[in-house]
């Protein structure tokens, strides 16, 4: 399944592999993207592996702008939407890996959302997942890979900037109405694009306060708890409605019926469709 919205081409796949920790995509990029808007499920992490690119990334009204080169690496934190853009500046072929990875394994904790980020561990670890995708390795060897390199970036997510040391320190649970209303919220916009700006607005905090607190009142992070009232929402109309799998994905916030049946079998152990039976 290639990412909903983006505009490359997919030209090879971990689906096959039996990769539990992982999803490894390599694309060609076009050399031009007009604004579009992706939104990252799990934790994305993106490495150039050909080609040179001016990228885009909009925020509110405005938009900050990195320089991509082969080993740029770019992560989209879960639940993130970004709306992107880009054009290549050498003439060469343009080329990337999209690294889909389970936050599970650090469940509680945040993860950083950058354009461009310049870590060694990150740039090695992605680019070894790349080879072990060319190569076919097996689950044990990329599982361990993705699960180092998830555990790495909950680290650098937990090592307070100077900006927001403060906030982080000062971080408390969220009270039983607040954790009330972002539910009630998701339940409204179950199929919507959620970010956690979305939801920490509800409850008027900040999304760095809100990440916190949010996992330290639930045990979840916001990414999980989404994530699971969505499945439990989706059993219950597999159940008890006769809408086709494909809407009731559609209704529970999948862009499409494979991205469902992965999400909803990792949960339950069957795929939708037997589920139901």
């Amino acid at each position: 399944m290639v990412e909903a919205g983006l505009p490359s081409r997919l030209i090879r796949s971990s689906d096959a592999l039996g990769w539990r920790s992982v999803r490894a995509l390599t694309y060609v990029d076009p050399v031009v993207a007009e604004p579009f808007v992706t939104t990252a499920e799990g934790l994305l992490v993106v490495l150039v592996t050909s080609g040179r690119y001016r990228i885009e990334s909009r925020h509110g009204s405005s938009w900050r702008a990195a320089a991509y080169r082969p080993g740029s690496i770019g992560v989209t934190a879960p639940g993130n939407a970004s709306v992107l853009r880009w054009h290549g500046t050498r003439p060469e072929a343009m080329e990337s890996l999209h690294l889909q990875l389970d936050p599970a394994a650090a469940a509680g904790v945040a993860f950083p959302d950058a354009l461009s980020l310049e870590d060694p561990y990150v740039t090695a670890s992605a680019r070894a997942l790349g080879e072990a995708l060319t190569t076919g390795a097996p689950a044990l060897y990329a599982d361990a890979l993705a699960q180092g390199l998830a555990a790495h970036l909950a680290h650098l997510a937990g090592q307070p900037t100077r900006r927001h040391r403060n906030e982080r320190v000062a971080a408390l649970p969220l009270s039983d109405a607040q954790v009330r209303r972002v539910a009630d919220h998701m339940r409204a916009h179950l199929g919507d694009n959620l970010t956690v700006e979305d939801l920490a607005a509800v409850v008027r905090v900040s999304k760095f306060h809100f990440i916190r607190s949010f996992a330290l009142t639930t045990g979840l992070t916001p990414y999980r708890y989404l994530r699971r009232m969505r499945l439990e929402t989706a059993a219950e109309l597999l159940r008890r409605t006769p809408h086709s799998v494909a809407s009731i994905a559609l209704r529970c916030g999948y862009r499409s019926s494979g991205q469902f049946a992965r999400a909803f079998r990792a949960e339950y152990g069957l795929p939708p469709a037997l589920f139901r039976q």
